[in-house]
């Protein structure tokens, strides 16, 4: 689906029905309370004791900065692979200390974490579950459109209105700003006549045609690949029943 035109031009309050020519805005919108889901415990919390880090982390944090002195110009990644190598060969008196400085600190935490828990109230430990669950499906949408961009799914473009926005897109504004100006273009659109909207409704239908045409060969591409997860689900092939199958499935019938 085509990320909100409007979270892009504009404000992450605003919304816009992306699939019509006419824009809907909504402002205003509180997206920290998750539309009515709990999303962190209602009272306050006691404080919660920060779990301790493996003996290769520990030695990882201890030789980074060595290692970015050395490597000015190493990205994270080539870093992190410097220090794996350094693990490999560290020898096992100063692998030993690291791992029982760890088993020690790991003690203490486990006492102090169930002391934490013990604290919590019921509603408490709910909304902390629902407050894990909400974090683990944000990650996995994130992972999700991150894989659909490293295999360069195609964008699906702007409609009409959006391309209209796009020319007169301001910059520097505040949120204030932005929401007074998606709603003066609101207005100008709306009293738009057909001859003015049709150049950039013209537009976004032939950008919608290319795209369609894209999306095709992109999957296509992507069955090949053995990437199904990443088929919209109404392109999904099937697989054709086997003869025996369906004279088995007739019989039930």
């Amino acid at each position: 689906m085509q990320t909100n035109g409007l979270v892009r031009l504009f404000s992450p309050k605003l919304w816009l029905n992306t699939r019509t020519t006419n824009p809907i805005w909504v402002s205003g919108i509180n997206t920290s309370t998750n539309l009515g889901f709990p999303t962190g415990p209602s009272d306050k919390l006691p404080e919660r004791p920060k779990r301790p880090i493996n003996a290769y982390l520990r030695f990882v944090q201890n030789i980074r900065s060595t290692l970015l002195a050395k490597n000015p110009k190493a990205s994270p990644t080539d870093i992190s692979k410097l220090a794996s190598a350094q693990w490999q060969v560290l020898d096992v008196a100063s692998k030993s200390k690291l791992e029982e400085e760890y088993k020690v600190e790991q003690a203490i935490w486990l006492q102090k974490n169930a002391k934490y828990l013990s604290q919590l109230t019921d509603q408490q430990k709910v909304e902390i579950r629902q407050a894990r669950s909400d974090k683990a499906e944000e990650k996995t949408k994130r992972d999700h459109k991150k894989r659909l961009k490293e295999l360069g799914k195609p964008k699906r473009p702007l409609n009409g209105f959006l391309l209209y926005c796009a020319e007169r897109r301001p910059k520097n504004l505040t949120k204030e700003q932005n929401r007074e100006q998606i709603k003066k273009l609101a207005e100008a659109w709306s009293k738009l006549g057909a001859a003015e909207k049709e150049p950039y409704n013209s537009r976004a239908a032939d950008g919608l045609v290319k795209y369609r045409e894209n999306m095709r060969q992109w999957e296509d591409e992507m069955i090949a690949q053995d990437n199904m997860d990443v088929i919209r689900r109404k392109n999904i092939i099937i697989p054709e029943q086997h003869p025996t199958h369906k004279k088995k499935a007739s019989r039930k019938e």
